[in-house]
Parts: structure tokens; sequence; C-alpha cells
């Protein structure tokens, strides 16, 4: 199927605005502008009045909440924030969740396939993720695309800022000086986040 969108450049946009490490809502904004040059759709302007910020804060508390309750071995040096779809009550829902491994390697994700933390009640269903499935899911053109590229943005941008600017470092780095992240689908691409020392 041919898209209205070349995937290697908005690849390289997404990684562009990660890198940057802007607020969550100023990178997502900026995404979402970019794509909106290229062609126009109905939900670009629902697509920007998102606000990553609002749940940042749930996914916060969710993940301090999960190491509090199953903190974390020794061994684990990484932690993988992962997402899939699930049906749920006859509907298809985005989920996250979150595990550990004894290993890290950057560029090669293998290592999160051999988790040793396995919290429980390690799952978790973000509204806004699934805010922008649902807003995505009738464009009969775009919608595999944007539902490829728009989560791991999602995921990456809100991440990556709550792992710089306010996990509770007492937490994640009881047995060890710094603790590695990443993030993406579970069936594709994903992104290593900020370490967090």
């Amino acid at each position: 199927m041919k898209y209205n969108f070349d995937h290697d450049t908005s690849w390289d946009y997404l990684l562009k605005m990660f890198n940057a490490h802007l607020p969550a809502n100023e990178a997502w904004n900026k995404l979402i502008e970019f794509h909106e040059k290229k062609a126009p759709k109905t939900y670009w302007a629902k697509l920007k009045e998102i606000d990553l910020a609002a749940e940042q804060i749930v996914i916060k508390d969710w993940l301090q909440e999960l190491v509090k309750r199953s903190p974390l071995p020794e061994t684990v040096s990484a932690l993988w924030v992962g997402m899939f779809k699930h049906m749920r009550e006859e509907k298809e829902v985005y989920m996250i969740y979150l595990t550990g491994s004894d290993s890290y390697t950057k560029d090669d994700i293998e290592w999160a396939s051999d988790p040793s933390y396995l919290p429980e009640d390690r799952y978790a269903i973000p509204a806004t993720l699934n805010e922008i499935e649902g807003l995505i899911q009738k464009d009969k053109t775009d919608y595999h695309f944007l539902d490829w590229i728009l989560p791991v943005a999602y995921c990456a941008f809100i991440l990556d800022e709550i792992i710089r600017t306010s996990l509770d470092k007492k937490l994640f780095l009881t047995h060890k000086p710094e603790l590695f992240f990443a993030t993406g689908h579970d069936s594709g691409d994903y992104l290593d986040l900020s370490v967090l020392k």
C-alpha cells in the first residue's frame, strides 16, 4: 500500500525531535506538524490538542508503584517498556508493560527478549495512547503508517522526559549506578531512551 509519508524521512524527524530533549508536548506537536505538511487530515488538530504531559504523571506513578511493590533485583541493568495490542471486552486496545533484563546492548533489542524481572500487575492501558489510535483508525490510506510511528513517539517522548526529569532515582538505582531504558513495539521498532544515573 502507498502511504502519504516516507518511512525513513518520518523516522529521521522523530529521532531529531527525540534527541532534542524537548518537553513531551512540544516534541509531539512538532512531529504532528511535520506530518500535517505532507498530507491534510481531519484529525491533525485533535492530535495536537492531546496533552502528553498529563499522562506523563500517570505513567511515572505507575512505574514507581510497580518498582515499590516489586523491587528491582540486583542483577537488572535495563528496563523495557513494551507496547502491544490486546483484545479487551471485544475491543482492541494498546497496552504497555514493564520488564527488566540483566543485560543490555545499545542498538540491539535482543536483551529485552530474555527478561529476569517480571513484576506483578506490569500491564497498563494508557488512555491517551488509545485516544490517538481512535483518532487515526478510520484513515484507510495512512492508518498503518501512523499506527506504527505515533505510538513509538508517544512512549519515547513521555518516558524519556520522565527519566530525565522526574523519576525517583532512589527507587530505581538501589543496586546499580545507572539503569538503561528502551521502549517500542513488541513486534518492531523501538528507541533506546536516556540512561538513568
